[in-house]
């Protein structure tokens, strides 16, 4: 006769403890910044740590959120780590209260003004200034170098596709030659206040700014200059081989 309540006890039983379960398995599953309380002592030292401009290489870093809070309470001295480098979008930043340090995991965005594509554009494209525009965005995660002036990117070519709006990065395009190999430049010596102009014959390909070889087409001679612009080799004494 005791049977049924038996049973009746042991699935109550049952039930408070699939309910327990189920409660610590959701909290376990919480992510850490969640599980962590600060107080708001330590919030608000944080908050002052980015209100007064976190900058790195002309970037600002806004605070999304933290991954996981230190396990003390009160203000908190806060600053970037040494070893960061780029812009990432995740890294940890170096807490200090008294003696304790911790590496406090966040994530952010960088902000800063840069040279964007106005529209989709296609890699081995040459950009013009109608393919670009200066916006405020965010360069998290992504490396190298951005440019602030249209002008440093016209006439540079794409190393790959762009979407409308991604930031142009230094890997993002390369200088074509300015001047190719067989090209007829015009080779300009200049010796004080005399300068002395002749025909030649490019023996190279050149970006701007590059040593070249040219060829004096009046004299035969090899000379190195450097390539200036399209069509004009700049020679100093130096370079003329014989």
């Amino acid at each position: 006769m005791f049977y049924p309540l038996r049973k009746a006890m042991n699935a109550r039983r049952g039930e408070a403890l699939f309910a327990c379960t189920l409660l610590l398995l959701s909290v376990l599953s919480l992510p850490a910044f969640v599980l962590a309380a600060p107080d708001h002592a330590m919030q608000q030292s944080l908050h002052h740590f980015f209100a007064r401009g976190v900058v790195k290489d002309g970037a600002s870093a806004e605070l999304i959120r933290v991954e996981h809070w230190p396990d003390t309470s009160g203000a908190i001295r806060w600053s970037l780590p040494n070893s960061l480098r780029h812009h990432p979008k995740r890294f940890s930043l170096i807490a200090e209260q008294g003696d304790r340090r911790w590496y406090v995991p966040v994530r952010v965005h960088w902000w800063t003004a840069a040279i964007v594509a106005s529209k989709p554009i296609s890699a081995r494209t040459l950009l013009t200034a109608g393919m670009l525009k200066k916006t405020r965005t965010d360069i998290a995660g992504q490396p190298g170098h951005w440019l602030t002036h249209k002008a440093d990117l016209i006439g540079m070519r794409l190393t790959r596709n762009l979407d409308q709006d991604s930031v142009i990065m230094s890997h993002d395009y390369q200088q074509p030659p300015l001047i190719r190999r067989g090209d007829l430049v015009e080779i300009v010596l200049q010796t004080g206040r005399i300068t002395i102009r002749s025909e030649g014959k490019a023996l190279r390909n050149a970006k701007r700014g590059e040593r070249i070889f040219v060829k004096n087409l009046r004299s035969n001679e090899r000379i190195q200059g450097v390539a200036e612009r399209a069509g004009v080799v700049r020679v100093y004494a130096r370079g003329i081989s014989g």
